[in-house]
């Protein structure tokens, strides 16, 4: 079996797909080893290293007014070359709002090779928005698109619940398939063994972008408002993708009764320094507003930290573990901080391990990747 998996930016700009792609890709490399190939097609260059077996093939993004639908004269015929010299039996498109895409799923159409399509939430989110401008913007796109692309497209896959039903909403006769987002316990807990002992000072952690939908001016404004402890921190670690989004969070920072302990940093790559941080939190917040499981929830929990984070996450089992679900909003985030300052050093380990124990029997690469063979084998 031979796949090839398509997407635009494959950066890390571009955040959790990008990381979801890459990981999804390696994994498949070591599934089929010698009894097949992975190439992997993007645009533009990478900051990220592929995984060994993938083969990453990069086509230059071109310029003009067609470049915002991130349009790359040459992945067409490098997406048809790529087909061609490893006779792929499956196309794996990741996104759904630019060139590259569309590219790639009718290239596999003209040669009526199986596709699999993966939104990465954006319909959910799309269909979840219906007073935003963009939303607007989005959902025009979709319809548009809707018979040159979607009902092409052989199976649809859904991260979550969530994401399978906005999908059966818009359209109702496709195969849906619902695989989660997971992470590499293994190679997670080869790092967390080089990193130093535990930090004793307790904080509140948020990792990932600082953009609106996820959330962060909501913990702002929660971590004001909680009753904590005078000496627990907020940290807020992240790129920021929106200047103006940024310049509000700061604004919220310097107003907020606990400015003095809310630390705003910038992104953290490297993956000692990040699992550190997530370790030695007390918990992690991500209140986001849609999101389709993000790996930060599954990366804390398995560095053994539970997490607080929304029921738009698609995370529907997450007080099994040792989780919190909350709605995205200021009062209900601020009752769950309170919450959790009140957990006894016992209580927050235990949570930990719940947390842990519930990635690795459903979120871990173990337990997701026999589900993506499974996949692939029906349409091989």
């Amino acid at each position: 079996m031979n796949i090839l998996y398509a997407t635009d930016f494959h950066n890390r700009a571009n955040s959790g797909i990008t990381f979801a792609v890459n990981e999804l890709a390696g994994q498949m490399a070591v599934q089929l080893a010698s009894k097949g190939s992975v190439n992997l097609l993007s645009i533009g260059e990478t900051d990220i290293a592929v995984h060994p077996g993938v083969r990453h093939l990069m086509a230059g993004p071109s310029s003009g007014p067609m470049g915002n639908w991130r349009f790359a004269s040459s992945f067409r015929s490098m997406c048809e070359a790529a087909i061609k010299r490893d006779s792929v039996s499956v196309m794996h498109v990741h996104g759904i709002w630019f060139y590259p895409q569309f590219a790639a799923a009718r290239a596999a159409q003209r040669r009526a090779m199986p596709t699999v399509l993966t939104n990465h939430g954006a319909v959910q989110w799309a269909l979840r928005q219906p007073g935003m401008l963009g939303a607007a913007k989005k959902r025009l796109y979709m319809t548009l698109m809707k018979d040159t692309l979607f009902r092409r497209i052989t199976v649809q896959h859904a991260i979550t619940p969530l994401d399978r039903d906005a999908l059966h909403a818009f359209l109702p006769r496709q195969r849906i398939e619902v695989i989660p987002n997971f992470v590499d316990v293994e190679r997670l807990d080869k790092v967390l063994q080089l990193i130093g002992p535990q930090t004793d000072e307790p904080y509140v952690l948020f990792l990932g972008r600082l953009h609106p939908t996820k959330g962060v001016d909501i913990l702002i404004e929660a971590f004001g408002r909680a009753h904590l402890p005078r000496d627990w921190r907020l940290i807020l670690v992240g790129p920021s993708v929106d200047p103006l989004y940024e310049k509000q969070l700061r604004n919220l920072i310097a107003t907020s009764p606990r400015a003095d302990r809310i630390e705003l940093r910038g992104p953290e790559w490297d993956a000692a320094a990040k699992y550190r941080l997530m370790r030695d939190a007390w918990v992690t917040a991500m209140p986001s507003h849609t999101e389709a499981i993000s790996l930060v929830n599954l990366e804390t929990s398995a560095c053994f930290t539970p997490t607080i984070t929304t029921k738009a996450t698609g995370l529907t089992d997450w007080t099994e573990g040792g989780g919190l679900l909350i709605e995205p909003a200021v009062d209900p985030l601020a009752a769950a901080l309170s919450e959790v300052a009140q957990w006894s050093d016992q209580e927050r380990k235990g949570r930990g391990l719940a947390s842990r124990r519930l990635v690795e029997k459903r979120y871990s690469a173990k337990a997701v990747m026999p589900h993506w063979m499974d996949l692939y084998e029906s349409l091989h």
